[in-house]
């Protein structure tokens, strides 16, 4: 059945149209519980970036994915997302293609070609290790561990961002860190309540150089 879009109010600056079931993004994102989240981890969402991955002119999309609690059986568990634009306002999903069918609790992405090589790369930072993609014409290989910034496991990676802070023509990459966590024992994430040595509001910062 289709649905009758409303009409935009008159004088209006911008007006938006929900368009994903249309456009092929219809992948349910998890983060936590679906009904409660009794968790701060549960709360935060994930990530996207829109950003051109195969070099054809056009917007890609990544959705960064998470998980639960309670884990899923072996194979089932969600994974990210990359939905290459095939020109006419749809998209695919090709992520198991390009390599980036990852799983785990996924959090934020950014965007940047690190090697210089003209084609885009990825960091995306988890629960636990984050990890940096390199974008191979389009095919993607994980790389965190040899450049050095997948992190010791034991933090909550949130947000980053690459930037060239020393202006030698080499993206470098910022990392923030949330609170600290225990980490999770196999596919089960132990629960736990804030201590006085954690709390919701300590955070901290990592700044990751890249070395030419």
């Amino acid at each position: 059945m289709t649905q009758t879009q409303p009409k935009p109010p008159q004088n209006a600056i911008a007006y938006f149209t929900d368009v994903a079931q249309k456009a092929g993004l219809t992948v349910p994102i998890v983060f936590g519980g679906k009904d409660t989240k009794k968790y701060i981890i549960e709360t935060t969402g994930t990530g996207a970036a829109i950003f051109d991955y195969d070099n054809d002119g056009w917007p890609d999309i990544f959705l960064v994915n998470g998980t639960t609690l309670e884990g899923f059986p072996a194979g089932q568990a969600p994974t990210n997302h990359l939905y290459r634009n095939n020109h006419d306002g749809t998209f695919t999903d090709v992520a198991a293609k390009a390599g980036l069918n990852a799983t785990g609790w996924g959090q934020g992405v950014c965007v940047g070609d690190y090697d210089n090589d003209g084609w885009e790369d990825l960091y995306v930072t988890y629960y636990g290790k984050n990890r940096l993609y390199h974008n191979q014409n389009g095919a993607f290989t994980e790389v965190a561990e040899k450049a050095g910034v997948a992190g010791s496991g034991k933090a909550w990676g949130t947000g980053c961002a690459w930037v060239d802070y020393d202006r030698d023509g080499h993206l470098d990459l910022m990392i923030a860190n949330y609170v600290s966590l225990p980490q999770p024992r196999g596919r089960h994430f132990r629960r736990c309540h804030y201590q006085s040595s954690h709390r919701p509001d300590r955070r901290s910062l990592c700044l990751q150089r890249f070395h030419s």
